[in-house]
This record gives structure tokens, sequence and C-alpha cells, in this order.
């Protein structure tokens, strides 16, 4: 009988070969970003019964778009992280759960998790209270490659895309036909400042003091708004997710405050896109010139 020290060397040998890609495929066609993203709870597997769907049990991982030890990540949200935290990780993504809250574009060592703000495509009458901005998600059309992430949201049906530079974030969203297609830009529970300069940008600075990217950011549109807004949350109402449901204020161009944010409109034709990209720094000028450098 072989020994098991004995094979080893030949399962050292082999496992080279065994990672070889096929005739006609590249190594990084191999990767898949969504490994990792579900949740372990097979009781035959892991020797317990832990609750449906319970996140200690999962890799931990995020399927967003990110370069090799690039500083940003654009990533899908569809966890509460402000809720979670299982194990101190703020991961943003879970694979079976079936709705998305938005998308973020920071980085850091947080795997997309701890990004600020977070971005969402909401079509029609949009209107605070929080839960209206997420949407179920069609996960036969999801799609995630290294540096590249894609889903459609069915409650608006609206196609969400993301990539990245090595500072910068790039999201892309084919609208339906609508008079309201609107995007939503906005801080979780610490709050921040949010400011809307022109009919093409969005600013803001973070109260994440672990932010490490840098507090500011500054996303730029590829469209002009028709209609802007502003919102947060009351004073002390921190409990729980959500984008902020009072001090609504349409035509605002400033909010401060827990879940502050802007809400911008767009009147779009059929598949008509609207990108969004967006830079951190420790300043409005370092943002601005990292967004202008890279996309």
């Amino acid at each position: 009988m072989v020994s098991s020290a004995a094979m080893l060397p030949l399962a050292l040998a082999l496992s080279p070969a065994l990672a070889q890609p096929q005739a006609g495929q590249s190594p990084v066609e191999l990767a898949d970003p969504l490994v990792g993203t579900a949740p372990l709870d097979d009781p035959a597997v892991i020797g317990n019964a832990p609750p449906p769907g319970e996140p200690v049990y999962s890799g931990q991982t995020s399927p967003g778009a990110r370069l090799p030890h690039g500083s940003v990540e654009a990533a899908p949200v569809n966890n509460n992280i402000e809720l979670q935290y299982p194990n101190g990780v703020p991961v943003p993504y879970y694979y079976t759960n079936p709705t998305m809250i938005g998308f973020t574009g920071g980085g850091g060592s947080t795997y997309g998790g701890g990004a600020e703000p977070f971005i969402m495509p909401v079509v029609g009458d949009w209107s605070p209270p929080p839960a209206y901005s997420q949407s179920y998600y069609d996960k036969s059309r999801e799609k995630a490659s290294p540096g590249y992430y894609s889903v459609y949201l069915d409650s608006f049906r609206t196609q969400a895309e993301l990539t990245a530079t090595r500072w910068a974030s790039v999201m892309r969203f084919t609208f339906p036909a609508s008079e309201r297609s609107n995007i939503i830009v906005n801080l979780p529970r610490h709050g921040g400042t949010v400011e809307v300069v022109g009919d093409r940008i969005i600013r803001g600075i973070s109260n994440d003091k672990d932010s490490t990217d840098g507090g500011y950011f500054v996303a730029e549109f590829s469209k002009p708004f028709a209609a802007l807004g502003t919102f947060r949350k009351s004073p002390g109402d921190n409990a729980g997710w959500g984008i902020g449901t009072s001090d609504v204020n349409p035509g605002g161009r400033e909010m401060s405050g827990s879940y502050a944010g802007s809400y911008v409109t767009f009147q779009t034709k059929a598949d008509e896109q609207v990108l969004v990209k967006m830079a951190h720094g420790t300043s409005y000028e370092q943002a601005a010139q990292r967004l202008a450098a890279e996309v």
C-alpha cells in the first residue's frame, strides 16, 4: 500500500497540470467571483444545524468588480451590512438573498461592504419609505467575472453593470422608457453630508472615521438631472437598515445627518443608459483628480 507521504510529491507535480485552462481558454476565464458567496448550511457537511442561511458559514466574499491590488471595488449589496456582523466582516452580498439593496463604489479591506455611498436605480414615482428602493433581481441574468459584475433588477426593469479602475468605479444603468428614472445616492446610519452640484455631479463626506480610501466622494453622471431632491432620517432614529424617510426636500441640493442622501431623476427612452463614475479621496479635490485621471 502506498503511503500518503509517498503520494504527496506526485500530487504536487500533477496539481499545476490539473489547474491548466482548456484549449482556447485563458486562466482568467476560470475565475468565478461568485464562489464563496453562498452560505454553507448543510448539517451533513458542517456537523450541526444552524439557522437557514446563517452567514457565519459563508466564504465571506464579494462578487464585485475590482482590479488586482486595486483600492476600489464596485460591489452589489443585497445584505443588511449594518445589522449582520456575525464575525466582524461587513460582507455586502449573500448569494441566496433575493433583493438588491444597492451598489457601492468604494473599497479598502471591506470587500465593498463598508464602502459609501450606496447607489441604486429606481424607476417610477419614487419617494421614501426605504423599502421602496430595494428590488428583486434575476439570478439567471446575474453575471460576475474578474473586473465586471452585472445583474437585472426585475422590480425596476433596469440592468446594472459595474466595473472599476484602481481609484474609481463605473456603474452603468440601462433603463426602460420612463418619465421617472431615478438614481438614489445615500449614506448609511452614521451619515454625513451629500450635496448636488450643478446638473451632473453629486458629492459628499462620510462620517465614517475608518474609511480607507478617504471620506470624500465625487460622483459624475453622464446625463443631466431633470429633477432632484434630498432626504435623511430623523435625529436619533438609527434603527435598522434603510434610506432616510424624514426631511424629504424636493429640489433640495444639500443634506447632512443620519442616512443623508439625494435622489436625481431622468427622463429615459427604452434601453437608454446612464453612466455613474465615482472616486473617493481625502478631499473633494483629490477625489475629483482621481476621477479625471482614470475614467
